[in-house]
Formats: C-alpha cells, structure tokens, sequence
C-alpha cells in the first residue's frame, strides 16, 4: 500500500457500491487493513484489532471516541462507529485536523450500508490528504478510534457478506 492506494480503493468502494451491497463483490478487508497499516496511527498491525478485548485497546491506546461497553469482548464486536468526515487546515504547514462523526450501524438491526459508507468515506477523506505525502502529518492528526473503526467496519461488512 502507498499514498496513492488509499485513495484508490476508496474509489474502487465507490465505483463497487451496489455489487458490494448485493454481495457480488467481497469486501476487500485485506487492503483496508494494509491502508491502515499504511498510515502507522495504530501501535500494532490493523488485523490484530479485531481480536483484541476492548478493555485493553481502551485502557492502552484507545483516543476515548469510541464507545467501548464490554471489556472482555473484542474489538470486532463493537457496535458504534467513528467516521471520518472531513479534513482541514493547511497541509503545507503541516497543520491539519480531522472531524468525525459517531454513526450508529446497528440501530434497528445491522446496517451494512452504513458500514461500507463509513469505510468508503472515510478512506476517502484520509486518502486526499495521504497523497501528499506528508505521511506523519496525517498520522498525527488522525485518531486510533477512527482508523479502529475502519478495520472493525470493513471486517463486520465482510461478515455479513459471507452470512
């Protein structure tokens, strides 16, 4: 993965939508994870997230935006969700910041569509600003529980495709 795959396989999610939705096409958790691999925000490999217990991400390396109820259950099994949904400042100072919005995926039952906007979105947002190549900058500024979010998403989105 380098700067430039992040904002490819959010277009790729975009132009995939409806065959994602209509389980044609898998989603492609693996590059989800290598992107966030990429960006270095998380302490560990994007894949060890899910299995990790929420207590321990919560008490070690969480950003406290996520709501994270049940210590003893992994992180996969987390029902809320942070999306990253915009980006500002100036990049060429070095100075950017992400805003975020909590979305609830599983109010009324799962809602992939949800799921697959947050990863979609997110990875675009984060993508417009990993291709300048200011790497450390946006790992900075980005947060763990939204960068988790992305892995935890795409993961559940992939789950109910195979269900």
């Amino acid at each position: 993965m380098d700067q430039f795959e992040i904002s490819e396989l959010a277009d790729w999610l975009e132009a995939h939508h409806d065959q994602l939705l209509d389980k044609a096409e898998l989603m492609p958790v693996a590059k989800v994870q290598a992107a966030v691999d990429y960006l270095q925000v998380l302490a560990a490999p994007a894949k060890s997230y899910l299995d990790r217990k929420q207590g321990a991400y919560d008490q070690d390396e969480s950003d406290h935006k996520l709501n994270l109820l049940a210590d003893e259950q992994p992180l996969a099994a987390v029902e809320d969700r942070i999306m990253v949904n915009h980006v500002d400042g100036s990049i060429t100072e070095d100075q950017i910041n992400f805003t975020y919005n909590h979305e609830p995926v599983f109010e009324g039952g799962y809602q992939p569509k949800k799921d697959l906007n947050i990863v979609k979105f997110g990875l675009e947002v984060i993508g417009a600003v990993a291709t300048t190549g200011h790497l450390q900058t946006v790992t900075a500024a980005l947060s763990k529980d939204a960068v988790v979010t992305l892995v935890v998403a795409s993961a559940r989105f992939r789950q109910w495709q195979e269900a």
